[in-house]
């Protein structure tokens, strides 16, 4: 439900099942403070690419499945088990006794519901290609769904912890529109209230069927100056921020108030190249300009002094905590001479200027930095780059999405905790997958091999061979696998996670 403020500028949503009294209840100690450099752009996760959407998503939403981070492994979240009942079919059972936000029971009927709104086309829903080996979700009870799958699916059970389950009574008598702006999810907060590009309120879900939160509330301040965020945790007035500047860690390590905590995480950086000519005719189209770019730059220079070592060095796109991940296939390392010989070989003797869209580090630490030297470097060899800066992170996905980004962009994809290669294969190197500028049928067939056979050993050997074809054609000039940098507060407890996925429900107090 909608309404204005008295001044009619800032609109503000809550939830008719929480009270005022929800929202000015709040005190210090029963409130952590998340800051985000960028708002959603609704709170409807599988309309959203962003991964401020998925974050805020994990908060309120449940999914069937969910990772345990320090094992690694898949485990029940609100199914509780799952079989294969032959190639094709998988039969998943429920937990019993879990509601929505709204008092509604969750029951087979709103995974069937959830998953058809996903891979109804007509939607349009950014997650539909996630899950677009699922044919039909059956209903057997309440408390049974079955999934029948287009050929066999090996990442089934992973994809499991990737679509929020939704309210089929909210669908039908609430609608697409009203789902935008009012979450109702079975998760252990609660939204109470969202002032756009301000900031958003969650207040704890005490009839939540798991572990509850310690912290009744938390509020998320959007905060668009990483210097603002720095201050502001230093100060008191943050708890938690992302994306930490290499460069500032010791800034907040040495303030007596906060500390910096890291991980590996589940996302690559790359620069895209536009091999697919979605933004017009253009250089990177040409194979040599694509192998010039990637030997223009000494990425492991960067990674060492620009990022501090926070970063590991990949040859092509796939993470290496991902199934599938090949170490035997070697980076590009720099090599001026050769990019200079390729770029005059493609007819481009005396260089060549080609646009370069940029946005600012919503997830990925240190990007102005990294990107200012591997512009310097590309410059060494020819490349020079026109820049074109886009600071949110919603307008700059929509340009991509929308065929609007330059010819090389900023870009990098987390795997929304599928540790697997078909994660970033199919999502963004496949033909005419929204975010991809890359097309090449060798690789889509590589893809589809990979996607649908259960044998592993047989899907690594696939994803060796897409690896070397996406490597060897320089398909995108290729980064490192990110290291996460967290700023905490020193009055709580919290371990960076691998899938960069912050659980607001997982921060205590710190034990002094």
């Amino acid at each position: 439900m909608a309404r204005a403020t008295a001044l009619g500028l800032v609109p503000l949503f809550v939830l008719a099942l929480l009270t005022p009294a929800d929202v000015l209840a709040q005190t210090k100690d029963d409130t952590i403070v998340y800051a985000l450099q960028s708002d959603v752009q609704n709170w409807d996760p599988p309309n959203s690419v962003l991964r401020e959407s998925i974050i805020l998503g994990y908060n309120v939403f449940d999914h069937l499945a969910a990772r345990d981070l320090k094992t690694g492994k898949v485990g029940p979240s609100l199914a509780v088990s799952w079989k294969n009942l032959d190639d094709t079919t998988w039969e998943v059972k429920l937990r019993k006794g879990v509601k929505f936000h709204d008092g509604t029971p969750f029951t087979a009927r709103d995974v069937k519901a959830s998953f058809d709104r996903v891979l109804n086309p007509e939607n349009k829903l950014t997650a539909r290609g996630n899950h677009a080996k699922i044919k039909s979700v059956e209903v057997v009870d309440d408390l049974t769904a079955r999934f029948h799958t287009d050929g066999p699916y090996p990442v089934f059970v992973e994809r499991l912890t990737a679509l929020v389950m939704q309210s089929e009574k909210v669908m039908k008598e609430k609608g697409h529109e009203w789902m935008q702006e009012n979450p109702v999810g079975t998760g252990p907060y609660k939204l109470v209230r969202w002032q756009k590009k301000q900031e958003h309120l969650l207040v704890r879900n005490d009839d939540y069927w798991g572990p509850k939160p310690h912290f009744k509330h938390v509020r998320i301040r959007i905060i668009p100056e990483q210097a603002t965020q720095i201050a502001e945790l230093i100060s008191g007035g943050v708890d938690i921020i992302k994306a930490v500047p290499p460069d500032q860690m010791d800034v907040i390590n040495k303030s007596g108030q906060a500390r910096t905590t890291t991980s590996p995480i589940l996302r690559t950086a790359m620069i895209q190249l536009d091999q697919a000519g979605r933004s017009g005719p253009n250089p990177m189209q040409d194979k040599r300009v694509r192998q010039a770019a990637n030997l223009a730059v000494d990425v492991d220079g960067i990674i060492k002094h620009v990022l501090n070592g926070l970063g590991d060095r990949v040859a092509t796109a796939v993470n290496p905590m991902a199934f599938g991940f090949d170490p035997s296939i070697k980076p590009y390392k720099q090599d001026l001479a050769q990019a200079k010989k390729l770029l005059a070989e493609a007819g481009f003797p005396n260089g060549l200027e080609v646009g370069f869209l940029r946005t600012q580090p919503i997830v990925e630490p240190g990007l102005i930095q990294t990107s200012d030297a591997i512009v310097a470097d590309l410059a060494k060899a020819g490349i020079r780059t026109k820049a074109r800066m886009v600071g949110e992170s919603g307008p700059f996905t929509n340009l991509v999405r929308d065929n609007k980004a330059d010819p090389m962009f900023e870009f990098s994809w987390g795997y929304y905790s599928i540790f697997d290669a078909d994660a970033i294969f199919y999502d963004v190197m496949t033909c005419n997958q929204p975010y991809s500028y890359y097309c090449n049928k060798a690789l889509d067939d590589l893809v589809i091999q990979g996607r649908s056979t259960l044998d592993s050993k047989k899907r690594a050997e696939i994803y060796t061979r897409a690896q070397k074809l996406v490597h060897d054609d320089a398909a995108y000039l290729f980064k490192w696998g990110l290291r996460g940098v967290w700023g905490v507060a020193n009055r709580v407890d919290y371990d960076a996670p691998r899938d960069e996925v912050d659980r607001m429900w997982a921060v205590t107090p710190r034990k002094k």
